[in-house]
C-alpha cells in the first residue's frame, strides 16, 4: 500500500458529499432523497432494473457515433481485473491503431496503454479498483491525456 494512501478517504467523502452546499453544488440529491450518500451501496444496484448485461453493444454505439472512448483499470484492480477488460475490448474486434505500450510518469512506468480504432485502454501500474484514489496524479495524467486528445505519455530522455 502506497504511504500516500489514506484508509480514512472513504470516511471523508461520505461526510464531504453529505455536506447539503457540496450536493447543491453538484445538483445533486434535487429530489431530496430521504437517506445519506453513501461510498458503497447496494440502493442502486437493488433497484435498477434496466441496466444492459453488457457494455460491449453501447461501446460499438458510441464508437459508431464518432465518440471517442478511454477504458482505464488499475493493474491491481480485484473487481475488475485487467484481463477480463482485455478479453471484453478483444471481443469488439477493433482494429488496433498502436500495439501494447509503456506509458511514462516522470521516468518511472505508469502503465500501458492499447490504442483500437475508436477506443482506447490504458492501465494504472499499482492502482486498485478506484485508480484515482490509489494514484491520483497518474490519473490525472490519463484525464488530462483524453482531454488534450493526446496519446498516453512516452518516455522522456
Amino acid at each position: 500500500m502506497s504511504r500516500a494512501y489514506d484508509p480514512c478517504t472513504e470516511r471523508y467523502s461520505k461526510v464531504y458529499f453529505n455536506r447539503p452546499e457540496v450536493q447543491k453544488a453538484l445538483h445533486a440529491n434535487v429530489t431530496g432523497i430521504p437517506y445519506p450518500w453513501e461510498t458503497c451501496s447496494n440502493i442502486v444496484g437493488d433497484y435498477w432494473a434496466d441496466s444492459p448485461l453488457s457494455m460491449l453493444p453501447i461501446y460499438k454505439e458510441l464508437i459508431a457515433a464518432g465518440l471517442r472512448i478511454w477504458v482505464y483499470s488499475g493493474d491491481t484492480d480485484a473487481v475488475v481485473p485487467v484481463t477480463a477488460t482485455r478479453y471484453s475490448i478483444d471481443a469488439l474486434k477493433l482494429p488496433t491503431i498502436i500495439n501494447w505500450y509503456p506509458w511514462y510518469d516522470g521516468g518511472k512506468v505508469g502503465g500501458w496503454s492499447q490504442v483500437y480504432t475508436g477506443l482506447t485502454f490504458v492501465t494504472v501500474t499499482g492502482a486498485g479498483h478506484e485508480v484515482p484514489l490509489h494514484r491520483p496524479r497518474q490519473a490525472f495524467i490519463l484525464f488530462m491525456s483524453f482531454l488534450g486528445n493526446k496519446s498516453m505519455p512516452g518516455r522522456s530522455f
